[in-house]
């Protein structure tokens, strides 16, 4: 159980011995893409999770922040650095891309999510690279309006058919 009152947001670099309170607190987000799209997301698996944020952590390309209010983990953004090449039809692009950011609704509006993003924002700045991407499902009108209220824009459309 998790109780808030006001606090400071600390924040502070993840390490693959992370990856149990990431997989705890992923399953709040997870639960919301499972009920919206069942078809697209796996139950709830806490230590397929866990290994996978290990996994992941363990590596040279991810990085990661655990946010916490009141001594407790509240929040985490996994993130990774994507560099795409020149090629005849695009730019060569280095950016941040955030695979994931989840804040326990408790402790939701009260600058977790906002003190992430400024971290990630700030090692994407200090690493050269031009900005920060992430990918939204449509039914996430909740994060939109968050991401947005942070500066990002809608910049392409997926479409999907399946066969």
């Amino acid at each position: 159980m998790v109780t808030i009152t006001d606090a400071e947001v600390n924040l502070r670099r993840a390490t693959a011995d992370d990856a149990e309170t990431i997989a705890a607190l992923n399953e709040h987000v997870q639960r919301l893409h499972l009920q919206a799209a069942p078809e697209q997301f796996t139950p709830i698996d806490r230590a397929a999770a866990q290994a996978f944020f290990a996994t992941q952590l363990a590596g040279q390309d991810a990085v990661a922040w655990i946010a916490d209010l009141s001594g407790q983990a509240v929040g985490y953004l996994y993130a990774a650095e994507a560099h795409r090449a020149a090629n005849p039809f695009t730019i060569e692009q280095h950016t941040l891309y955030v695979h994931h950011m989840a804040v326990h609704p408790v402790a939701r509006r009260q600058g977790v999510g906002s003190a992430m993003f400024a971290a990630a924002e700030t090692y994407a700045w200090t690493h050269g690279l031009s900005g920060l991407r992430l990918d939204s499902w449509l039914f996430n009108e909740e994060a939109h309006v968050f991401f947005q209220r942070l500066g990002f824009e809608p910049f392409v459309t997926r479409f999907a058919r399946n066969l």
